[in-house]
């Protein structure tokens, strides 16, 4: 099955974590996208959550490397945040404009907005 995550808020609230998790756990066994959307991008950059008191991303990047879960980033949400990929904390991010996001979500057997 084609699964997309997409997570559209920013990275302070349980959803960014917890939909990584679920995003980890389907990813076994399908072909699993996390696309990050408008403020979800923020999770994919250098910041430093521990200092919030927020557990870090680390673990959750390293797991999708060796499972090959896909993560996208959306171009104009990066650009009208003054992201670049220099920015991302994740190496294996790609980035694609909406209209390509858009292409993946119609053929997706499932989808979870976060």
């Amino acid at each position: 099955m084609k699964i997309v995550h997409v997570l559209k808020g920013d990275p302070f609230s349980w959803k960014a974590h917890e939909a990584l998790r679920v995003s980890i756990a389907t990813a076994i066994n399908n072909e699993v996208y996390f696309v990050c959307i408008r403020d979800g991008v923020y999770v994919l950059t250098k910041w430093e959550p521990e200092k919030l008191g927020i557990e870090p991303f680390d673990k959750f990047w390293e797991t999708a490397d060796m499972i090959d879960l896909k993560i996208i980033a959306e171009e104009e949400a990066l650009h009208d945040r003054g992201i670049f990929k220099t920015d991302l904390a994740v190496e294996n991010v790609e980035v694609k404009p909406s209209e390509e996001i858009k292409e993946l979500l119609e053929e997706a057997d499932g989808v979870f907005i976060w």
